[in-house]
């Protein structure tokens, strides 16, 4: 028979492993929030490309990324890449709060999002 300190030690290690977040295990990506607005996803877009804070080519005509070829789509993969090499803090994704966790990979087709 166990004693009910192992017993009870072992509950609530099982207890804390499963409020692990999902992220530890699966993975997390930045993408812009639903709620930003053009005018914001534009700004995301060029204060990141027009800076060379990431590498753009992915979005552009002929990159795996580009279609669809809508703003949303381009500046989702543009954040997370911003997101993924400064650190994977939750200020590399907050982008004037426009800026939104996500625990399912956005990657498509041949568009790899980095995690």
């Amino acid at each position: 028979m166990w004693q009910p300190s192992i017993f009870i030690f072992l509950i609530l290690l099982i207890v804390s492993i499963n409020q692990l977040p999902l992220a530890r295990a699966r993975g997390q990506w930045c993408v812009v929030s639903p709620s930003a607005t053009d005018a914001q996803m534009q700004a995301n877009i060029d204060w990141l490309c027009g800076h060379g804070h990431v590498d753009c080519i992915p979005i552009k005509p002929g990159g795996p990324c580009f279609e669809p070829d809508n703003r949303r789509s381009h500046v989702s993969f543009v954040m997370n890449q911003y997101y993924q090499y400064n650190g994977k803090t939750e200020k590399a994704c907050y982008f004037s709060n426009t800026g939104i966790f996500v625990f399912k990979d956005p990657s498509y087709g041949h568009c790899e999002y980095d995690y």
